[in-house]
């Protein structure tokens, strides 16, 4: 063991004093110990609460040291064991080959042991533990509070002070570091930012709570950050959510973490989603989301910035692909600043452009529907996703399921795309380090649709292949609603293209590949969506690392790439069902994202250099030919 048990249960017994002795509202802290004898239950009765026997045997055997004496053991009144995620009734020990954790009980607080990330902890009361994403994060929670906790080594830049310094600010931090993003968002502070000394520890912590809250269970947020002062290569990330402030808890909490020997994998507690169609979906939708689970090709669609008619015309007609694409996809935001959007409009498009249902050869609308009213802007910006807790925008999304309802067709309904990143309004940096946040706000939304009668809705789960801020905290089985919520699976991964040395990309069947192997064991039941993806034609700027800035160059130089790389994943989705095409069996839909990336590449102040050249146009033609070709096949 990393610490001594006699200092262990020295630590332990004053946690649980600790504990015992909070005040409600986070006021002192009393030094008395525990009694470990009798606990009075009512004013008619006395409980005499007994040590656990087999809890006691199994501290003993796994925990125990020389002189450690039985004080410890003796504050012990319940075990509860998980074994790979799940809670068994065995006792094992731990082991290079299963993730054991266990969670000892004592009158007013609960040990929590868990060698598979190499930590112990003090937790007030008796939470419940949830270690079904054990790969990524523990939780522990009851009617007062919500413990996530998650190791963290990913830190891409290196393991010294700066570049720690880096990850923070620029992957962790940046947001609950803000007073201007605090302010934006109506969250106020309850205690200074402090970093302090903890035994062998450097924590640092972050109060706050989430105002106007009467909507929201647990408006407190109690954040620290405990890094073994020796290093920078690891750190530990606490997240307390809680009704009531319990600042002081968090401390109480820290100051009982100690490091153990790293013992077994962290795993999941299952091995896939239950794949839930909705019930409550009209005859129609259910025919096209069978129509896709049975689909043995992959259907086709592209976008395009504003999707102005004349580029849409232009695209599906006979100067390009000249075929009738299976999705037409748009984007709508919840709002842009202070006014909100008009789902009316958004559904004008669908009328104009989509109206498919599977049969009667229109394109199947395809709504990607984002909680942002900035365009995705980061920063000290308002997210709408706290107003959404405070129950602010339930109207709004009453006016877009009352839409959904007129229009009558099936809608792939792509919700807050790419949530697992640092760039959006939803991701978990904007949402104070926590996850769960995004679940909620998705689940309030599906409840309301559910509440106002939509039945043609089929949601769409899209996070981006890699996860970025790299992080188990954010990773996306974090972000994952719930099986009652969602229906399809997207999957997000880019080509940009933009070598200078004519060498072939990694092919689509390599990128989608190591994309489905992170989600595959998952998803396995469900229909996949390419939610977008393109593969550029070489920008005509590029930027330099070596130089440290953009290098001008042709636009369109890689389109012969594009056009082979484009050629290769068409191979793959005419053979989807073939056992070496096995990565790409539940893709049933496809949607190019047909719109360049521009920056300033030449300093004059306008963002007009392509950096991305993605826009499948009149420069493009082997990638569109190809394209054509394929859905003619399948007409």
């Amino acid at each position: 063991m990393k610490r001594k048990i006699a200092w262990f249960l020295a630590l332990c017994m004053l946690t649980l004093a600790l504990f015992a002795s909070c005040k409600d509202d986070g006021g002192a802290q009393g030094s008395a110990a525990p009694d470990t004898g009798a606990t009075e239950s009512s004013t008619e009765e006395s409980i005499v609460k007994t040590p656990d026997e087999n809890a006691k045997n199994v501290w003993n055997e796994l925990y125990a040291d020389e002189g450690a004496g039985l004080t410890g053991p003796d504050a012990i009144y319940n075990l509860e064991v998980f074994q790979n995620g799940n809670k068994t009734e065995e006792t094992p020990a731990p082991s290079a080959d299963s993730d054991v954790r266990y969670l000892f009980a004592g009158e007013t607080a609960t040990r929590v042991v868990v060698p598979a990330e190499g930590y112990m902890l003090t937790l007030p009361g008796t939470p419940e533990a949830d270690f079904s994403i054990g790969s990524v994060r523990s939780q522990y929670k009851n009617e007062d509070y919500c413990l996530t906790v998650t190791y963290e080594d990913q830190n891409p830049y290196g393991d010294t002070q700066d570049k720690y310094d880096l990850y923070m600010r620029e992957w962790l931090v940046e947001q609950i570091d803000s007073v201007g993003f605090l302010a934006s968002n109506q969250i106020v502070r309850t205690r200074q930012v402090q970093e302090v000394e903890v035994g062998d520890y450097t924590v640092k912590t972050y109060c706050m709570k989430i105002s106007l809250s009467h909507d929201i269970e647990f408006p407190h947020y109690q954040i620290a950050i405990v890094r073994p002062t020796a290093t920078y290569e690891y750190f530990y990330l606490f997240v307390l959510k809680s009704a009531e402030k319990m600042n002081d808890e968090l401390d109480a909490i820290v100051a009982s973490f100690a490091e153990i020997d790293r013992v077994g994998t962290p795993s999941n507690g299952f091995t896939s989603y239950e794949l839930k169609p909705n019930p409550n979906w009209s005859e129609e939708t259910k025919a096209y989301y069978e129509s896709l689970q049975t689909r043995t090709d992959v259907g086709f669609g592209a976008f395009h910035q504003g999707n102005t008619d004349e580029y849409t015309e232009w695209l599906w007609g006979e100067q390009a692909i000249n075929a009738t694409p299976d999705v037409y996809m748009t984007y709508q935001h919840i709002g842009w600043y202070d006014t909100l959007s008009d789902p009316a409009e958004v559904f004008e498009r669908a009328y104009k452009h989509a109206g498919g249902d599977g049969k009667n050869g229109k394109p199947v609308f395809n709504l990607t529907y984002q909680f942002t009213i900035t365009n995705n802007a980061t920063g000290d910006v308002k997210t709408p996703m706290f107003d959404i807790l405070r129950g602010k925008l339930d109207d709004q999304f009453r006016r877009l399921a009352q839409e959904m309802i007129k229009y009558g067709k099936p809608v792939l309904f792509r919700v807050n795309n790419e949530m697992n990143t640092d760039w959006t309004d939803y991701c978990g940096m904007m949402t104070l380090l926590d996850p769960d946040i995004f679940q909620m706000t998705w689940r309030r939304m599906y409840d309301i649709f559910e509440e106002e009668g939509v039945n043609n809705c089929i949601w769409i789960f899209n996070p981006i292949s890699t996860t970025c801020p790299y992080s188990n905290w954010g990773e996306t089985l974090c972000y994952m609603p719930g099986v009652d919520y969602v229906q399809m699976l997207g999957i997000t991964h880019y080509q940009m293209n933009n070598g200078t040395n004519k060498a072939a990309p990694p092919s689509f069947k390599t990128m989608y590949t190591e994309t489905a192997n992170k989600v595959l064991p998952y998803f396995a039941d469900y229909p996949w969506i390419i939610g977008e993806f393109a593969c550029g034609a070489g920008s005509e700027a590029y930027y330099d690392w070596g130089r440290n800035g953009y290098v001008t160059t042709e636009l369109g130089r890689n389109a012969d790439l594009q056009e082979a790389w484009v050629k290769g994943m068409l191979d793959c989705f005419r053979n989807n069902q073939d056992a070496e095409n096995a990565f790409c069996k539940n893709i049933k839909l496809a949607v190019w994202f047909s719109c360049n990336d521009y920056a300033d590449a030449d300093g004059d102040g306008q963002y007009d250099e392509v950096i991305n050249y993605l826009k499948l146009d009149e420069n493009t033609m082997g990638a569109i030919n190809a394209i054509g070709d394929y859905l003619r096949e399948n007409d």
